[in-house]
């Protein structure tokens, strides 16, 4: 049998790896070798260019969506209310009204506008600064604008400093729901296996069966075919 040689932090490693196996596989007799070990980590290795899968971060992207953001998006497309029904929904709805791939470039425009400041701002501010004084008395008294702007300012930092953590839990809970309803929606694709290193298989819409390792790969392969 070919040797190979390693390091004694990878010596280590390994012997760590072992340890957990056969705490996690071997119910009462029985032993993980050096060489089973070996194997475990060829068998679960992901080619590089496997890594990213556009079909997981399409899926990623569209779990992960806020509430405000499914807004902008629902905004422009009429068969979708903006508002009356919660984030899981609207995304199913969004989901089945432009599929997988459109809701993602929405998902990435919207995001992307969000993060840039809009042309109504720089306009407004352009305005602003070309307008000459009228006279001395106007120039010293407040701007009432300004005066009012400050206060919703202040409103609304309040605001969010109080609901701020709510809303991060509700997101949390919504993106855990629709990932679960998932599961849920396609119960009749998926099961449970005896299988010990991938312990769930799926279905595929050309007849096959893949194994998964993890409910978290169910999500995917479900989302990515169906």
């Amino acid at each position: 049998m070919p040797e190979i040689t390693v390091t004694e932090a990878q010596q280590t490693a390994i012997e760590e790896i072992r340890r957990d196996l056969e705490q996690t596989y071997i119910d009462t007799y029985g032993h993980i070798r050096t060489q089973d070990v070996i194997q475990y980590l060829l068998d679960t290795y992901t080619p590089p260019e496997r890594r990213h899968d556009p079909g997981k971060d399409a899926y990623e992207k569209i779990a992960t969506a806020t509430f405000p953001t499914l807004q902008r998006v629902a905004a422009e497309v009429e068969e979708v209310p903006g508002s009356g029904i919660d984030a899981d929904t609207m995304r199913g709805m969004l989901l089945s009204t432009l599929g997988p791939k459109e809701l993602t470039s929405r998902l990435e425009e919207t995001e992307s506008d969000a993060s840039d400041p809009s042309a109504d701002e720089v306009a407004t501010a352009d305005n602003t600064s070309a307008q000459p004084g009228t006279d001395s008395d106007s120039a010293s008294e407040p701007d009432s604008d300004a005066v009012e702007a400050g206060r919703s300012d202040t409103d609304s930092t309040e605001s969010t400093g109080e609901s701020g953590p709510t809303d991060a839990t509700t997101s949390t809970e919504s993106v855990l729901a629709s990932a679960n309803q998932l599961l849920n929606d396609h119960g009749d694709k998926w099961r449970q296996t005896t299988d010990g290193d991938s312990p769930y298989e799926v279905d595929l819409p050309d007849g096959t069966t893949t194994q998964a390792r993890t409910k978290d790969d169910v999500r995917q392969l479900l989302f990515k075919h169906y």
